[in-house]
């Protein structure tokens, strides 16, 4: 590099054809290129060695052999290293893309041709869309809000409906005033413990009756209203199950 190769007290001439490469230095715009930063650090380098730097716009056609010369040579090692660049991208992307393309493939198959068509997912689902990147509102919330979503989403959870199919809880009705079962859609939308929130989570949604509850987890709308109500009543976790038993 020619900040090793440099005299001390030197004085080093840089001509440079590209104003946006010369405003960039001067403006030391936060550019993340390689080409840029080693630009950069062989300027540091040579002003540590105490040499002055001047630098020179000139303009790309004038007929100047050198400079025409120097254009080509720029042009050729930039075509090679895009080429490698290239060919490395594709090739990992490509695989990637295939690979996701493949497993989507496989489930909708599983999915199509599932025989349980009378399950809670196939009465309110008729085009199922994956995707391979996180719903915005979902990455920001904290980790136990969004465990309880998926939790509800999937109706298994710390709810007594739930666990007395499993036989680890003797009764599936709700507690104290409210006698109803504790199903996941009862404590959304119908406890009598959270009136309060569940007129505020009616009020947000365009919810209007209880047979398309699983729209409370799909549109996004319902879906940022439904992780405000479980973050404010927490239900459905270990820990809320326990203090209704007392």
């Amino acid at each position: 590099m020619c900040s090793e190769k440099a005299l001390k007290n030197s004085e080093i001439w840089v001509y440079m054809n590209s104003q946006m490469t010369l405003q960039r230095l001067n403006t030391k715009s936060n550019v993340k290129m390689k080409l840029f930063d080693d630009i950069w650090q062989n300027l540091i380098n040579l002003r540590q060695n105490q040499c002055q730097i001047c630098i020179q716009w000139i303009s790309s056609h004038k007929s100047i052999i050198e400079n025409e010369e120097a254009n080509q040579l720029i042009k050729s090692a930039a075509q090679e290293l895009s080429v490698i660049n290239n060919m490395k991208a594709i090739i990992i992307s490509f695989i990637k893309k295939q690979i996701c393309k493949e497993m989507k493939l496989q489930w909708l198959n599983v999915w199509k041709s599932s025989i349980k068509k009378e399950n809670q997912y196939w009465k309110h689902i008729s085009n199922v869309n994956l995707s391979q990147k996180s719903l915005k509102e979902l990455r920001k919330i904290d980790r136990l809000t969004f465990s309880i979503f998926i939790q509800l989403k999937m109706r298994h959870d710390y709810f007594k409906s739930y666990l007395h199919r499993l036989s680890e809880n003797n009764l599936n009705k709700c507690y104290e005033i409210c006698n109803a079962s504790q199903t996941s859609e009862h404590l959304l939308l119908n406890c009598k413990h959270y009136r309060s929130e569940q007129i505020k989570l009616k009020k947000k949604t365009q919810l209007k009756n209880t047979n398309i509850i699983l729209m409370l987890f799909i549109i996004k709308i319902e879906r940022i209203a439904t992780l405000k109500y479980l973050k404010n009543t927490r239900i459905t976790t270990r820990k809320w199950l326990l203090e209704t038993k007392e």
